[in-house]
């Protein structure tokens, strides 16, 4: 909205009706078609939804009746159930047997986990409560879909027990949204008995041939009709809402939430009544406390949310960096507080009898999200069903291991999708298409369910090209109430964090209990790693699908999730080999030292810390002990929020792992269990996500500044108050801080909430960085205008436990050869502890490490006379070490720098590799992913925060820019990423800068 006046004049208008990404078209329904569209900046308007919700919250019509919203709101947060003043019926009357008591409650919950008939009981219980005359109950739901789903069980249930009620329209269904198949379907068409049948009739057909079609242009036209037909249909739902003859009206939340612009009915509210005495709202988890307070302005006497905490959130993408009070209201549910399956069931029932799955698959989803406290009815195993007789003899519970079925780690990686959105993993379609050979498999009833679009209709049109009647492609959030036989949940991208970790689970949650006999999870080892999913790894069998002779077979394979140390039961390599006492050295269990035990045990007294510490300190090692102790101190507070920002993707899953370690050793500490570690309260978050979450709330976009985030920066804080940046987080903890300049640190530490308003050091937030390892060339922090107080708290960590002191010395030479000694604050400062020592070697000055006592081989430098010559000597060292040496391929990493650099890896050394079975896998920006038999390569930028055995800088020569400058910084990272073994291959060259790199190369190595 840049740069555009609102008060433009109008030039075009209409609704997109379908949006195509690959050619990047929108289709659109013109309001006027005399006005034709025009490229260029354009308004959207929100959702209808929005504006009403807004105000409620804001406008001065709703100023009165806003008093009665903050007790509303606390009942939202949970722990809030206060009695029904006044009924006219006993609650043995209006009430469910199971019911009564509950019934009694004026803010109760139905919590109802998958395949319990949390839907079905509602529409009893809504049946039953009309015995008492003075009801009149308003129920809503989140889509149209859901909506018919409880209107067609109230009206099954009204049928038996109150037809003549039924039968004369007191039960009404209002919107235009309504399926009219499935109520005539179930005989209760007369809930519709305020819709124009005919064109219901007309758009339910037109819904069957939109689900059909595949093209763009097809989509468009179908929806372009619907939304005529909608138009062309009248609708009395305002009307109906405030007709007290009406007992129960069903509609959605945003139709429900309409009705409060009416002027008579904010008149009720203001008077302390309401147009209705019940309000129900079904799918509540999907439905923000903001939201379902307001809703509970519409009900008298009492306020029933039923729904399931573990199932979708209310969808907010912006979740995780919204303010803290607004991730309460907005991305929080009012079931949010329910987080164990416990007994207690005054206010609260919980149903926990469920007839949908089979009892092998309802074992999976208990134990994933419910404690194990789901209950298989009887009637479930006597069914019959459609699972192909060779799955059902071998497992109804499928890790389908992606990684063992495939030929190149490339292929099981997920790519973008169509228009550069969403995620797509190729190699599911060959899983597919073999499974969907076996003629069992092909017509069984099934549902192909994944989180990202682009996999669920890619695979949806692959259905329809082989013509599967019967099975169905979908995205998680579109199914959630739905079942089917047999479901395959592929996680396609798993290591991507666009959703935070309880959201995921609730993702995988109904992902998988939408099967009624089998599922099959298809997933990488590296993605079964992921928090979320490792506990489904111990539960799943592993396998994959073989076409056999005999026709389609399943096949048990090893699903060993290796965290890149040696697996359990590997085979010894010969003793004296580099291998082999590589091997023998990862059995010993590594011990903190002095100095991190030290830090690792600071208390955490809710103020700011720095941490300086030079390359493998374990300064990753002490935040994540720092985040534990500042989340058990945290765990009393209902609604804290723990932030760890960093500035490389890669580095990821080694932040959960760290994490996961640190929480289980200290809870091995104490003497009680603490449970798993609690990721619903900590967020992982990259820098840019932050600032692509943060920079339109003054207009701008993260496209405009690419990776200068400091420039970003800038020009948030220039267009933002105070106010608008309101805290995020109650703790941050910010690792790699001298990648990310200090306008963004000053901004990312304003995120932070004062315990003390009054004390701006009153914020716990931690910065922990080595500006050796300063790649992007980054400005220094100046610390105080950082607004932080950090005398006394800043602690430099003065020993390195990765590299050898031989590798360690090569990089600090390198550096400071290669920068004068000015640009190297940090190396004064290292030299004036005594950790760096000056000296002359050779005739040369030398810095000799003092801070890394292990010994190992010099690195070796080869500089040859071509391109090809350098990639073949790298070839046959590669495959001397692997071959002749025996050093696994997981123990070797390839750091290179430029795109040019990559070329020459790919279509030179590949080749040669992949001769004796080694796959060349390129991975940056990202978790890294393995086979046994690959070959990782990588940047400097993403192989940050990581170490390997045996590190090849091939082409250094290319640690260079177009504009003269010599690369000092990811060199250096590069180097100390190096354990044991270092290699740099160079071609030779004698102008430029990457002549005088060489030189210093070439001094540097000689020592």
């Amino acid at each position: 909205l840049r740069n555009l006046s609102y008060e433009d004049p109008l030039v075009w208008a209409g609704e997109i009706v379908e949006v195509d990404p690959v050619r990047g078209c929108l289709y659109v329904s013109l309001h006027d078609p005399e006005r034709t569209p025009q490229t260029g900046v354009f308004l959207v308007r929100p959702f209808e939804f929005l504006r009403t919700l807004n105000s409620v919250y804001n406008d001065a019509a709703f100023q009165k009746i806003r008093r009665a919203l903050p007790g509303r709101l606390a009942a939202t947060l949970g722990g809030i159930h206060p009695r029904v003043t006044a009924a006219s019926t006993s609650p043995e009357d209006a009430a469910l047997p199971q019911l009564r008591r509950w019934w009694t409650f004026a803010w109760n919950i139905l919590w109802g986990p998958p395949g319990t008939g949390k839907t079905y009981t509602a529409g009893r219980q809504i049946a039953q409560a009309l015995n008492d005359p003075a009801e009149r109950i308003l129920v809503v739901s989140t889509t149209n879909r859901a909506t018919d789903a409880i209107a067609v069980s109230l009206g099954m249930a009204a049928k038996s027990s109150h037809s003549d009620i039924l039968a004369a329209g007191q039960l009404l269904r209002i919107g235009k949204g309504a399926n009219w198949s499935e109520y005539e379907r179930q005989g209760v068409e007369s809930l519709l008995q305020n819709a124009e049948a005919d064109l219901l009739v007309q758009v339910d057909d037109l819904a069957r041939q939109l689900t059909a079609a595949d093209a763009p242009e097809e989509k468009a036209g179908l929806r372009n009709q619907i939304a005529s037909l909608l138009r062309r249909s009248g609708d009395r739902g305002r009307q109906i809402a405030v007709d007290p003859a009406v007992r129960v009206v069903v509609c959605t939340v945003f139709r429900a939430l309409s009705v409060l612009d009416l002027s008579e009915v904010r008149q009720m509210i203001e008077t302390d009544s309401a147009p209705f005495t019940t309000v129900i709202i079904d799918e509540a988890g999907l439905v923000s406390r903001a939201v379902v307070a307001a809703l509970s302005l519409l009900a008298s006497r009492r306020v029933v949310l039923v729904g399931d905490s573990k199932q979708l959130a209310p969808i907010s993408r912006l979740s995780r960096i919204l303010p803290q009070c607004h991730q309460v209201w907005l991305a929080g549910s009012a079931l949010g507080h329910l987080r164990e399956f416990e007994t207690d069931t005054r206010a609260v029932h919980m149903l926990r009898v469920q007839r949908r799955m089979h009892p092998d698959v309802c074992r999976i989803v208990s134990n994933y999200q419910y404690g194990g406290h789901l209950i298989t009815a009887d009637d479930v195993l006597g069914r019959n069903s459609s699972v192909p007789s060779r799955l059902k003899q071998f497992s109804r519970a499928v890790w389908y291991v992606i990684d063992a079925d495939a030929d190149s780690l490339e292929t099981i990686r997920a790519d973008r999708g169509p228009g550069n959105s969403s995620w797509i993993r190729h190699a599911t379609a060959p899983v597919l298409q073999k499974l969907f050979g076996d003629r069992e498999h092909a017509k069984a009833n099934g549902l192909f369910i994944s989180p990202f679009r682009a996999q669920a209709d890619a695979v949806g049109s692959l259905l329809r090209k082989w013509k599967l009647k019967t099975w169905e492609a979908s995205t998680v959030h579109c199914q959630q109430g739905s079942e089917a036989d047999i479901v395959i949940f592929d996680t396609v991208n798993a290591g991507n964090y666009s959703w935070p970790y309880e959201e995921w689970k609730r993702l995988i949650n109904v992902g998988i209990s939408r099967a009624r006999e089998a599922v099959i999870v298809i997933a990488s080892r590296a993605e079964m790693r992921e928090p979320y999913l490792q506990s489904l790894s111990r539960k799943l069998t592993p396998a994959i699908a073989r076409q056999t002779s005999d026709g389609l077979c399943w096949v048990s394979v090893d699903g060993l999730l290796q965290s890149g140390t040696e697996a359990e039961g590997r085979a010894p390599l010969p003793p004296d080999s580099l291998g082999g006492q590589i091997q023998a050295r990862e059995q010993m269990r590594p011990i903190l030292s002095r100095e991190q035990q030290r830090l690792c045990g600071f208390p955490m007294d809710g103020r700011p810390r720095l941490v300086r510490g030079v390359a493998g300190s374990g300064k990753t090692l002490v935040l994540a002990n720092w985040l534990v102790r500042t989340v058990r101190r945290m765990m009393d507070q209902p609604q804290f929020r723990v932030w760890a920002v960093y500035a490389n993707r890669s580095l990821h899953h080694l932040l959960q792992e760290y994490l996961v370690r640190a929480w289980d050793e200290a809870s091995a500490e104490r003497l009680f269990d603490e449970g798993t570690f609690p990721w619903d309260r900590v967020s992982l978050l990259h820098v840019r996500d932050v600032l692509a979450g943060l920079l339109p709330l003054a207009s701008l976009s993260l496209d405009d500044f690419s990776y200068d985030y400091d420039s970003a920066s800038v020009a948030l804080l220039e267009q933002l108050s105070h106010e608008s940046l309101a805290p995020r987080c109650s703790a941050m903890f910010i690792d790699e801080a001298q990648d990310m300049g200090p306008a963004t640190l000053r901004l990312l530490l304003s995120l932070v909430e004062q315990s003390d308003p009054r004390d701006h050091n009153s914020r716990s937030a931690h910065v922990f960085y080595d500006n050796a390892q300063n790649i992007y060339g980054r400005p220094l922090p100046v610390l105080q205008q950082l607004g932080l107080d950090l005398r006394g708290r800043s602690v430099i960590m003065k020993e390195s436990f990765r590299s050898t002191r031989q590798l360690t010395e090569l990089a600090v030479n390198l550096l400071a050869r290669l920068n004068p000694g000015d640009e190297l604050p940090d190396q004064k400062e290292l030299l004036r502890l005594g950790l760096l020592e000056k000296t002359i070697r050779d005739g040369d000055e030398w810095l000799v490490v003092h801070y890394n006592q292990t010994h190992g081989p010099n690195a070796a430098l080869k500089i040859c006379e071509s391109r090809a010559e350098e990639m073949q000597a790298l070839a046959a060292h590669l495959i001397r070490l692997i071959q002749v040496e025996h050093v696994p391929l997981e123990k070797i990493v390839l750091l290179y720098n430029s795109p040019d650099a990559r070329q020459q890896l790919e279509e030179t050394l590949a080749p040669g590799l992949a001769a004796i079975g080694a796959e060349l896998s390129v991975q940056t920006s990202r978790a890294f992913e393995r086979l046994p038999n690959t070959l990782l390569v990588t940047t400097p930028h993403s192989f940050k925060g990581f170490e390997s055995e045996v590190v090849f800088i091939p082409c250094a020569d290319r640690f260079v820019t177009g504009d003269g400058q010599i690369l000092s910084g990811p060199l250096y990272v590069a180097i100390t990423r190096a354990r044991s073994l270092l290699a740099i291959y160079a071609t030779n060259t004698t102008h430029g800068p990457a002549a005088q790199l060489l030189q210093q190369l070439r001094r540097v190595c000689r020592h």
